[in-house]
């Protein structure tokens, strides 16, 4: 005003006439100054919405996570019957629901500016994939043992039947049909039981059954954990220690407490994956110049820091079995050695040294070199075995021949969610994954699903991408990649396109640590991702307040 005053001064007093000045209000700042946040006198803002499209694509599938259950409770439970702890699994897919929907607004409390599409996709296929799983593991015959699935299966089979008369007929039908009252439905769980599973198992299905509650706060805990630069620093430079212990507790259970490849009836080997690639991305982005030189790297304490670091935790797998895992821990260390040294003849060298462990273990493991058989000569002479070598061939052959027929059976649309019979192949929740799914959901519904996943993956290589510390870049890659690696093995061996490698799909599989390690390794590649955009959103304001102060001063 007093700039205006003093003009319409002159110009009453016939000075010249002055300019007009319109003043806008300054905009307020998307975040407080540091100084702001030391003195408390202003809060940090929540961080930016989650994109339409994804917001849309995670309601959309939570309303159909819902009503799959409800159609999977009202009209599959009646006729099938169901498991012991089956309600109990219904409450637990109804907290994880609401846990996974809140994982969301955390978040944005948390002010994360990452790439949103990482954290919301993978909770899309948690959706789409889960209601099918709940229908298996609630399934009676699904759960039986080996020995008592059969007669299992006649009495499922002879309830469905009595069921299907009761809901069609009326009751003067119903009387003829009987010659008397109705029979009582039978209940396949009695027989399926056995004292064995009765004493043990349920409590370790129990347990394991509960990493869908866990996930989001494994996911949240890995953004919190990796969102600073301060963690990620530890991390790096703290590494020796937690990976000498992981892999001491790995070869203890690997050669004392592993019975088939698998722990007390659990298998969580997948849990110390994240702790070798977080070890070798540290490993690399400390010696990178010297280890993309050929004259460097021959040193022998860089050598032996290789052997250490890049060879040693492949070996536990391949003592317990798992020829699966190591090819998702090797392929994810070769990429990672490629993009952490650019250096193409790196990842050559080692993905030939994992090609001649591949080749030992098909040649060495018999469940290895039988998966291979199936997948190219699935017919053989049964005369030429051994008895037992011809029962292990038959049942490993009626897995594959079911796994055909649900991919089939399933159509173009499939039966919907909790029908189509994919529960009677065994491991059709595991590494059999996508053929439940085309059984329930048909074609277009499982491309659907893998669809969604690749852009998932596709997110969080981008992240890696995108990232300029090497260490943060190779960390986003291998973690991506214990993801990627698994699902497309599993997809492509449940089509036979692949051996099947027992690996399964994080979020759209069954697997109780593989769902716990993959929400992890999503929650760090969130918090790296958020990292990356608060510092290229703060650097043009440090850039511009380090500019000299320019303009006309006004009194």
């Amino acid at each position: 005003m007093s700039v205006w005053n003093g003009l319409r001064r002159q110009r009453d007093n016939g000075g010249p006439e002055g300019v007009a000045i319109r003043v806008r209000p300054p905009k307020q700042k998307e975040t407080a100054s540091p100084a702001d946040l030391r003195t408390g006198t202003a809060a940090r803002p929540v961080g930016p919405r989650v994109p339409r499209p994804l917001a849309w694509g995670v309601m959309i599938a939570a309303a159909f996570y819902v009503l799959a259950h409800i159609s999977i409770v009202t009209g599959v439970w009646p006729v099938h019957g169901t498991s012991p702890g089956a309600g109990a699994m219904l409450m637990r897919d109804a907290v994880a629901l609401v846990a996974w929907l809140l994982l969301i607004p955390v978040l944005r409390v948390l002010g994360f500016r990452g790439n949103w599409a990482v954290v919301a996709l993978p909770i899309i296929v948690f959706f789409l994939a889960r209601p099918a799983l709940f229908q298996v593991f609630s399934d009676p015959v699904y759960q039986a043992t080996r020995t008592t699935r059969a007669d299992a299966n006649l009495l499922k089979a002879e309830r469905a039947q009595l069921t299907t008369i009761l809901r069609a007929y009326d009751a003067d039908r119903q009387s003829a049909v009987f010659e008397g009252p109705p029979p009582a439905l039978p209940d396949p769980w009695p027989v399926a039981a056995s004292a064995e599973r009765a004493a043990g198992a349920p409590l370790v299905r129990a347990l394991s059954h509960f990493s869908v509650l866990l996930a989001p706060l494994m996911l949240l805990l890995g953004f919190l954990g990796t969102r600073k630069a301060s963690t990620l620093r530890a991390l790096r430079e703290h590494k020796r220690w937690p990976f000498l212990l992981t892999l001491a507790v790995f070869f203890v259970l690997a050669l004392f407490f592993t019975e088939l490849g698998k722990v007390r009836g659990t298998t969580p080997w997948e849990l110390f994956l994240p702790v070798f690639i977080l070890t070798w991305a540290a490993v690399l982005a400390d010696d990178s110049y010297n280890l993309a030189r050929v004259q460097s790297f021959v040193a022998p304490r860089r050598v032996l820091g290789l052997l250490l670091y890049g060879a040693l935790p492949v070996v536990p797998f391949l003592v317990i079995r798992e020829l699966g895992l190591s090819i998702v821990l090797a392929g994810s260390m070769a990429v990672m050695l490629l993009v952490g040294t650019r250096r193409g003849w790196w990842a050559g060298l080692m993905l030939a040294v994992w090609a001649v462990l591949v080749v030992a273990a098909f040649s060495l493991d018999d469940r290895s070199s039988t998966r291979l058989t199936l997948a190219y000569d699935t017919y053989r002479d049964l005369s030429v075995m051994t008895t037992q070598q011809a029962e292990r061939w038959a049942a490993s052959v009626h897995q594959i021949k079911l796994f055909d027929a649900n991919v089939l059976a399933g159509g173009v649309f499939g039966r919907g969610p909790g029908r189509g019979h994919g529960e009677t192949a065994p491991n059709a929740a595991d590494d059999g994954y996508i053929t439940l799914l085309a059984a329930q959901y048909g074609w277009l519904g499982t491309l659907t699903v893998v669809l969604v996943y690749t852009l998932f993956l596709i997110q969080m290589i981008g992240v890696a991408v995108r990232e300029r510390g090497a260490f943060e870049r190779t960390l986003a890659i291998g973690l991506a990649l214990l993801i990627a690696i698994p699902f497309w093995l599993a997809t492509l061996g449940g089509l036979r396109v692949i051996p099947l490698t027992g690996v399964a799909a994080a979020f759209a599989a069954h697997g109780g640590a593989k769902l716990i390690a993959a929400a992890l390794s999503v929650g760090v590649v969130a918090g790296i991702s958020h990292r990356r955009a608060e510092e290229d959103r703060l650097m043009p304001e440090a850039q511009s307040a380090a500019l000299p102060e320019q303009g006309v001063r006004v009194r």
